[in-house]
């Protein structure tokens, strides 16, 4: 394999390094009272979180398919390193603090919150500057089965709520599409619903409408994703299964442009970010040069919004 390839996909999860292996360790450590970054990243891809594409950023984004909110992790200069609290969950998991904190070995900071301007898509509040800031829960964990039992509780409830009765899932779900838009059917719920648990036909629709990668035409199914252009959280019932809001990508194009670190104009024309060094860029063959394949008048409003509110200029 390329060496640029072989970067690109140990970046993506895809591929472990020998370091990695060596380095994973068992799920407690006598070298310190906490995690290390390595182990927490590892335990969170072996319970199915994508891990994304990063820049010099403080934080790290994990989702998983089954989570409505991302999970974001604190960058350090060493995968080594043991932070007290390195895993940041978002606000709405406050209300469950005292069963995640009766789990052995978690722990939470001093602090009430931790503040990050990287934790897009957390809400903001003030912390004693001049503006709100993103803001989340800290916590840390003492060894690997801590963390694991905690996951499992994320995990669990969500698939709890995913896997209930259509007319019970409708409010727990669909709860925002009720504000959003009054007309939405019950096919169109059920759609929603089949969208937000990763099974519907919305992939195929992209397969069929693309043929293959929007960029680089790739076209083994295997190798692609499908994700929304305007994200989740931020569209409306109608947005979320419109499939011109959609882009079928290789991994490293995916993450890329879901963190913002790329974007297209209204030409199809790529847009790489200044969190996107040239050194990486080219590790994931990121070129000036890349375009959509075809872009119709219906993707044009979706990509402006992520131009304006995820694109990092």
């Amino acid at each position: 394999m390329y060496p640029e390839l072989v970067e690109a996909l140990q970046q993506l999860g895809w591929v472990e390094s020998e370091s990695m292996h060596r380095n994973e360790g068992s799920t407690t450590d006598a070298g310190g009272d906490s995690l290390t970054i390595q182990q927490l990243m590892m335990t969170l891809e072996r319970q199915g979180f994508t891990r994304p594409v990063q820049s010099g950023l403080k934080v790290l984004r994990m989702e998983h398919p089954l989570l409505p909110q991302p999970l974001f992790v604190k960058q350090s200069t060493s995968a080594q390193a043991r932070p007290k609290t390195p895993l940041v969950l978002h606000p709405d998991y406050e209300s469950q603090l005292p069963e995640l904190l009766a789990i052995s070995g978690v722990e939470r900071s001093d602090g009430r919150y931790y503040h990050n301007s990287n934790l897009r898509g957390f809400p903001k509040r003030r912390n004693g500057g001049a503006t709100d800031i993103a803001y989340g829960l800290d916590l840390g964990f003492r060894h690997v089965a801590a963390l694991e039992r905690l996951l499992v509780h994320l995990l669990g409830k969500a698939s709890d709520t995913a896997t209930q009765e259509p007319s019970h899932t409708n409010v727990l779900l669909l709860n925002d599409c009720d504000s959003q838009d009054q007309a939405v059917t019950d096919t169109e719920r059920d759609a929603l619903i089949k969208v937000r648990v990763g099974q519907s036909g919305y992939r195929d629709d992209l397969l069929a409408y693309w043929g293959g990668c929007a960029v680089t035409d790739c076209s083994v199914p295997e190798l692609l994703r499908a994700s929304h252009i305007k994200p989740w959280r931020a569209a409306s019932p109608a947005e979320r299964l419109d499939p011109f809001n959609g882009l079928l990508l290789t991994p490293n194009l995916d993450l890329a442009f879901d963190q913002g670190l790329i974007s297209f104009d209204d030409q199809g024309q790529i847009l790489i970010g200044e969190d996107l060094d040239p050194d990486s860029a080219r590790a994931l063959n990121i070129t000036p040069e890349l375009r959509l394949r075809q872009i119709e008048s219906r993707h044009r409003a979706y990509l402006a919004w992520h131009r304006e509110h995820l694109f990092r200029k």
